[in-house]
């Protein structure tokens, strides 16, 4: 663990505040490793999965179910393109463009609750229809799926939950997406965090006002959808309070617009502390990204975050301007590595130790973890725990199931073993 330089978690709402707990005692014990998102999921689909929320938990729960419905068969996806040209009957561009959205993991997307408010609508109108099964087309298990889904869709606090996402996360969306994407947009994020903090702080400061304007919304959308406005049952039952007691405003700004706006200015800045940052703005290392801010040079203060791991760090200052000036200028046709997999492929980044040992380390960030590696052994991880019976399941089984695919030398490991724990001998 001493040599682990970012840590990123994988959690619902519910469990959310263990594994904060968690995350912040090994930051605590090992300070270089620092909380980061996956790279391997979109920014706001994270964020909101995090939020131990009744509303915001049915959102996402809803959202996974949907998209296992429609995966099943290429006769519910045409359904769903149906519905949706039943919507936008004089808009052909933007039907043609949510179908589109539709065929390809849309619930997935940096603008998830966009499209779902976009279509939610043609949603409810899909699965009642599969529900009704008039002609037949459908099994028990797909009319069961889909009542289930329509159940959710038709419940208010799920339209509310859903608007107040939409209009909050519009803020995150283009820094999740610059974060999550090419180096040079990463590097752009990491010196837009400010702005966008300042955005959500006016938002949260003003949040009577825009909650004002989303309950306007959200409510014009369920009466278009023929939704009662209410508080959620189990809200009234746990509380013992009488339905007209609490108007659904009230509630809906306490329970849903004041804790997601707070979660997510909280979230932002544990997640983008400083370390972290500089180490996003170390992406000023590649080529494509030194050609197009050739004005300056990459910021030796953002370098140092790494400067016990480096090889020589008397050199760096000598080193840093040596590299910029090799990748400052290009010729004419020629073309510079504009991802962090490309610069280290580079035959002459062996000759810039210091350099090489930074790429690789913020390479390792699970921000921006190379290709998609870490998604695969996530996902390796996740089979292992399905198919392995409980009383089989053993931590170091997993993490060799993992990383199966690594090369290693069973005589070094054991060595190391042997020296790092020699108390544990096995005697005959």
């Amino acid at each position: 663990m001493g040599q682990c330089r970012g840590q990123a978690h994988s959690c619902s709402g519910t469990h959310f505040s263990k594994i904060k707990t968690f995350a912040a005692k090994l930051m605590e014990k090992y300070p270089k490793a620092v909380l980061a998102i996956r790279s391997t999921r979109t920014f706001n689909v994270s964020l909101a999965n995090g939020m131990a929320l009744s509303g915001v938990q049915l959102v996402m729960s809803t959202l996974k179910k949907i998209e296992s419905f429609f995966s099943q068969s290429t006769l519910l996806q045409l359904e769903l393109e149906h519905a949706i040209s039943i919507f936008y009957p004089d808009k052909e561009e933007k039907a043609k463009e949510l179908k589109e959205i539709c065929q390809s993991g849309w619930t997935r997307r940096h603008d998830v609750f966009d499209v779902a408010v976009d279509i939610l609508e043609a949603l409810l109108l899909c699965v009642d229809s599969v529900h009704d099964n008039e002609d037949m087309r459908w099994n028990d298990q797909v009319t069961h799926n889909a009542l289930e889904i329509s159940k959710a869709l038709a419940d208010f606090e799920f339209v509310m939950a859903l608007i107040v996402l939409k209009n909050t996360m519009i803020l995150t969306r283009a820094f999740g997406k610059n974060v999550q994407g090419t180096a040079a947009d990463a590097h752009f994020a990491s010196t837009s965090l400010k702005a966008l903090l300042h955005s959500l702080k006016e938002v949260s400061d003003n949040i009577d006002v825009y909650h004002e304007f989303w309950n306007d919304e959200a409510v014009n959308l369920a009466t278009a959808m023929e939704i009662p406005v209410e508080v959620p049952r189990s809200f009234l039952r746990k509380n013992h309070v009488d339905s007209g007691a609490i108007r659904p405003e009230s509630y809906y700004k306490e329970h849903l617009s004041i804790p997601i706006a707070n979660h997510i200015i909280k979230e932002m800045n544990e997640l983008f502390c400083e370390d972290h940052l500089k180490a996003l703005r170390c992406l000023s290392l590649v080529p494509a990204v030194i050609e197009q801010h050739r004005s300056t040079e990459p910021e030796e203060e953002c370098v140092q975050v790494f400067k016990d791991d480096i090889p020589n760090a008397g050199s760096l200052s000598a080193e840093l301007h040596c590299w910029w000036v090799k990748w400052s200028k290009k010729g004419k046709g020629e073309t510079f590595a504009s991802t962090l997999h490309e610069t280290l492929q580079l035959a002459d980044v062996k000759f810039f130790p210091n350099m090489l040992a930074v790429l690789r380390l913020i390479g390792v960030l699970p921000t921006l973890a190379l290709e998609d590696g870490c998604d695969v052994a996530y996902k390796r991880f996740q089979m292992y725990m399905a198919n392995t019976p409980d009383k089989f399941k053993s931590k170091s089984l997993a993490l060799l199931n993992v990383n199966y695919d690594v090369g290693y030398n069973l005589d070094a490991i054991v060595d190391v073993y042997m020296k790092t724990y020699p108390d544990r001998e096995e005697t005959s």
